[in-house]
Order: C-alpha cells, then structure tokens, then sequence
C-alpha cells in the first residue's frame, strides 16, 4: 500500500504510542457513506478507543467518537448517511492529523484507532495499545445519548429547511447567511495572503486569491442571476477547489495560519450552498 510520509506514523511515533496495525476491514457498500459500516466494527473490535477513518483527504468519526471530539475540541457535528439511518460524524483534514491526535491523546489519555488508505490501495488501522489508556470518555456516551443527539440535529436540520425556503425567496436581504459567511471568510483570508511570505504569496497565496475573488463574485450575483442553479454549482465547485488548497496549507513550510478555523469556515460556506441547491430542487 502507498503511504506518504503525512499520512503515516513514523517508526518513533509507534514507539512512543505503542502503536500497532492490522490488516484492514472489507468496506460494505451500498449505503449512502460505507465509512459508517467501518467505524462501527473498529469501534465493535475496539470498545472505548476513538475511530478515526480515512474518506480522501479527510479523516472523519462517527456516533460515539463524533460526539466525545465534539465534547472534548468543539468539533462541528453533522447528519450524515441515509434519511432511514442517520449517523453522526466530524471531521478535519488527513494531513495534519498526526498534530491533532497526538495532543488529544496526551490531554485526555484516550485509546485511538486511526484507519488510513483508499478503495483501490487498500486500508491499514493503527491501534494504540499503550498502558494507563482512558477508555470512559468513550464508555460513558450510550447509545442513547447518540440517538438523542441525532434527534435534536434531524430537528434543527428541519427549522434550518424552513430558514433556506426564506433565503431562496429573498436573496438580497440583509441576513442572507451565504454572503455573510463568504465575506468573513474572504477577509480572513486576505490578512492571510498578506502575512505570507514573498515566495508563497505569489504561488500558494494566488491561487487562494484567485479561487476566493470567483467565489465573491458569484455570492454578489447570485441575487440578481436568472440561472441561481448554474450559479450555485460554480459555487460549489470552487468552494471545494478552496477546501483542496486549504489541506494543502499544512505541508508547506514557512507558512502559518489558522488552517482549522479557515478551512471551518469554507465547510460552513460549502454546507449552505448544498441547502441552496436542495432546496431548489425541491422547491
């Protein structure tokens, strides 16, 4: 299996973790996210540990270790999987995960499962296995916390329907959330851009610009556009182009800045423009 050097810990992590790994578990498909079926029988064959699976560039949790990193670092829930089955799940970019986990695992002292690869070269888990481990965190949530949690998000996600038939139906009002969250999150990045160094701001630092200018606009036309669906899917396509270049960030050297919280904000701005386009579907 192909394995770069951000994915995969190092021979001194596995030693100061004491790490082990196993083959990995067949993925079931047919389902709206497979990654659901894996977690549930990493987190069967290891009860207490935290899963963390690999989906592209993401690394997500689901049910249990969803609501515990939501708990313990504010990680942003969501809904996923079918309407019949829904699942709880938070997530963050693969690259920089080494940097997150080991932190938790040292602040809270919880067992982890970290499942890395894809579809076509195949998955290897690696399980900690080091003494003194705190498995509560994850004992203590029930099956019945999860349930009532979903609950409350399919609720929310209900009113958050309601709310997105109003902004459909008055687009240029004040409160109009898509403009909002896309001005806060062109600002941040402009100081960003500004901060880098030389060489970064003409490569790295342009494209972010470049994405980020066709993402403005498009926000500012929406409101008057005749084709809002046509607006809405280069939206989309360039928010997910920015997403690509905000999990780029942490491999480059010489360049700081508040990744999780820019790349927070862009996954916000994605989430809207996929209720746009729903409810456009439905409307």
């Amino acid at each position: 299996m192909k394995k770069t050097e951000s994915q995969v810990p190092t021979a001194g992590e596995r030693a100061e973790f004491s790490l082990t790994a196993f083959p990995g578990i067949e993925i079931g498909l047919g389902i709206a996210d497979p990654m659901v079926d894996v977690s549930a029988k990493l987190e069967a064959r290891h009860p207490g540990h935290l899963v963390l699976v690999q989906a592209g560039r993401f690394l997500h949790g689901y049910d249990r270790t969803a609501h515990a990193l939501n708990r313990l670092k504010n990680y942003q829930l969501q809904l996923v999987n079918t309407s019949g089955a829904p699942h709880l799940r938070i997530g963050f970019p693969a690259g920089n995960f080494k940097q997150r986990l080991w932190s938790m695992v040292r602040e809270f002292q919880i067992p982890y499962v970290v499942y890395l690869g894809s579809r076509t070269e195949g998955y290897t888990a690696y399980v900690s296995d080091a003494g003194g481990t705190n498995t509560s965190v994850l004992d203590a949530i029930s099956d019945q916390i999860v349930h009532q949690v979903i609950s409350d998000l399919v609720a929310r996600g209900a009113v958050n329907q309601a709310s997105t038939k109003e902004l459909l139906a008055n687009p240029n009002g004040p409160g109009f959330a898509l403009k909002t969250q896309a001005q806060e999150l062109d600002t941040h990045l402009l100081q960003d851009v500004i901060r880098m160094p030389r060489d970064l701001r003409a490569t790295f630092g342009e494209n972010l610009r470049a994405c980020m200018a066709r993402v403005m606009r498009n926000v500012f036309a929406y409101g008057q556009a005749v084709d809002k669906t046509g607006i809405l899917h280069a939206l989309s396509a360039d928010i997910d182009l920015l997403k690509f270049y905000l999990t780029q960030a942490p491999r480059l050297s010489k360049l700081k800045f508040a990744f999780d919280h820019r790349a927070g904000l862009a996954v916000e701005l994605g989430r809207l423009v996929g209720g746009l386009l729903r409810a456009g579907r439905t409307s």
